[in-house]
């Protein structure tokens, strides 16, 4: 009885040592909102809407398909928009080089050019949320008259 008892201590024993120098795997800590929009995969516009109703009428075509690549990185934070299969000028250059900033705080993307021309736009581009998938921004735009707040969500 009592060699079966000390099999069973020590078989315990090594478990409880051997789960013990077993270290967890580390998990990468999680990506900040500045760095899932800088992921450097496309995001194309899906919906535009100003109070529920869809605006995506008020943007250029040309514009609709439009890929937008944020490039995270420490040294500045640098973009391209690829116009897409239908440019809007036949001169038009296919990519166009941008550079962005992101308040986390404030929640505030500025941007060195119009990544996605709305008419009447107003201000800087608020971001409602993020995720791996999408993109949510608002902008003010006047539209006959009146300051409204259009919703942009991008997905890759």
């Amino acid at each position: 009885m009592k060699s079966l008892f000390k099999a069973n201590f020590l078989v315990a024993l090594t478990c409880v040592i051997t789960l013990g120098s077993c270290s967890q795997e580390e998990s990468d800590p999680p990506k900040s909102d500045a760095e899932i929009i800088g992921s450097g995969i496309a995001w194309k516009l899906s919906t535009a809407t100003s109070n529920g109703i869809s605006v995506v009428s008020f943007i250029d075509a040309c514009v609709q398909d439009n890929l937008i690549t944020f490039y995270f990185e420490a040294s500045g934070n640098k973009g391209v928009v690829d116009e897409g299969p239908t440019k809007c000028g036949d001169s038009d250059s296919q990519l166009q080089d941008f550079s962005w900033n992101y308040d986390e705080s404030s929640k505030i993307l500025r941007v060195d050019t119009d990544i996605i021309e709305m008419p009447g736009a107003e201000g800087g581009l608020v971001v409602e949320r993020v995720s791996s998938s999408e993109l949510v921004i608002s902008q003010n735009i006047r539209l006959l008259g009146t300051t409204q707040k259009a919703i942009l969500t991008l997905v890759h």
